[in-house]
């Protein structure tokens, strides 16, 4: 079953070309479910400043889901929600390393700067600043544990570095 969800957290870096490495089991699930390697990267969902990474099934399912909530398509609230699911959303290829390449404008609305954690959601993985990630209001204990043992085997700092 973990080989068709996306399950767990990782922590990598980001390197100077924008480069970063997507944890090994997120790739393995991409492989089985999105066989040309293929991964949609989109901001958020729901507010979260981070960004939502998905392949074309679950594409197909929020589209599903869009139609479900909007009888009528042609509205105003309709039109806005689709251009924000799929308009904000960027096609990556995952290179043979492992890596996309992310966008300056996905890492500006994301925050996103020297690393990045990613956080499963079963059907798609989140891709947020570990630091703001940590920070939100209501993070479960056992999360922010996690991601502070993280940054701690890294060598990083627990709080925000200074800019």
């Amino acid at each position: 079953m973990s080989a068709a969800f996306y399950l767990g957290y990782g922590l990598n870096a980001v390197d100077a070309k924008n480069r970063l490495s997507v944890p090994a089991s997120f790739r393995d699930v991409l492989t089985t479910r999105a066989p040309d390697r293929q991964v949609m990267v989109a901001p958020g969902h729901v507010g979260r400043r981070c960004l939502m990474a998905f392949d074309t099934h679950y594409a197909a399912e929020m589209h599903r889901r869009h139609t479900e909530r909007h009888s009528d398509t042609g509205v105003a609230a309709a039109y806005d929600e689709r251009a924000y699911l799929f308009g904000s959303a960027q096609p990556h290829s995952i290179d043979d390393a492992g890596r996309i390449v992310l966008s300056p404008v996905l890492r500006r609305v994301s925050g996103i700067t020297s690393h990045v954690w990613f956080a499963a959601g079963y059907d798609y993985f989140e891709l947020w600043d570990p630091w703001a990630f940590k920070a939100q209001p209501g993070l479960p204990e056992l999360q922010r544990l996690q991601i502070e043992m993280e940054l701690e085997a890294r060598g990083l700092p627990i709080d925000r570095p200074a800019a």
